[in-house]
Formats: C-alpha cells, structure tokens, sequence
C-alpha cells in the first residue's frame, strides 16, 4: 500500500488507484446519491454497487491517465467529505 501510495504522489498510476477510483464512483453512484433510481436505470450493473465498480475499473484501466486522476480525485472525496461530516456530528455531540 504505501509503494501504491508513493506512486500517486508521483504522479504515476497504479492498480490501487484504480480501485479506488473505481470503488468511490460506484459508492457515490449507487448508494449515496442513488442516481440509478434518479434517473430510472434500475438495473445491473447501474443498482449494484460491486457490479458498478467492475465495470468502471475495466474503462479506467484503459483509460488516459488525466481520466483516472479526475475520477480519484473527484470521487474520493466525494465519498470522504460525508464521512468526515458524520465523524465531525459525533465528536461535535460528544464534546457538548
């Protein structure tokens, strides 16, 4: 992980970016926004988290490099900041 890591700050990508990307699009897809019920494509692979991923993992892998570093970048924290927030409500209420 931490070679996968150092690979990304060099701006090189790796299979773990990938992943990631690919992981964090299909969360931010299919179960935070539910785009898929949205816009009435309730079916597989746009309902499925893991089928979603797949399936974007395949295009990334052969896509250009600027490609899966917007999706990482865009998707990762699109799925971090209402993790972050939810952990902030918790430390927020604890502290009162």
């Amino acid at each position: 992980m931490a070679r996968e890591l150092q690979n990304i700050l060099n701006g090189e990508i790796g299979m773990g970016q990938i992943i990631i990307a690919a992981v964090c699009f299909a969360v931010f897809f299919v179960d935070i926004h539910r785009f898929y019920a949205k816009w009435k494509i309730n079916f597989k692979p746009f309902n499925c988290a893991s089928c979603l991923a797949s399936w974007v993992a395949l295009i990334l892998y052969f896509s250009p490099t600027v490609i899966v570093d917007v999706f990482f970048i865009m998707f990762v924290s699109g799925v971090a900041a209402p993790l972050f927030k939810i952990l902030m409500d918790i430390i927020w209420k604890k502290s009162l």
